[in-house]
């Protein structure tokens, strides 16, 4: 199973008609959410950013992936 990472915009930049990010340590592709910029939480598969997060649904599910991999 795959499961996404969250990640904070940290810069946003147009690659040939392409919004970019830099988001958890990756480059996202913003095509699903353009209007996502420096700051926001997003969550990334696949190289995707495929939504923004608000800071609580972030930390939820941060905190439900934490407890996930202890189950291990």
């Amino acid at each position: 199973m795959c499961l996404g990472t969250i990640g904070e915009i940290d810069r946003v930049w147009d690659e040939g008609g392409v919004p970019m990010a830099s988001a958890a340590s990756d480059h996202v592709c913003l095509l699903y959410v353009p209007d996502a910029g420096v700051g926001d939480l997003v969550l990334v598969h696949m190289g995707f950013a495929l939504e923004v997060l608000d800071a609580e649904t972030a930390e939820t599910a941060m905190q439900l992936r934490s407890e996930l991999s202890r189950r291990d």
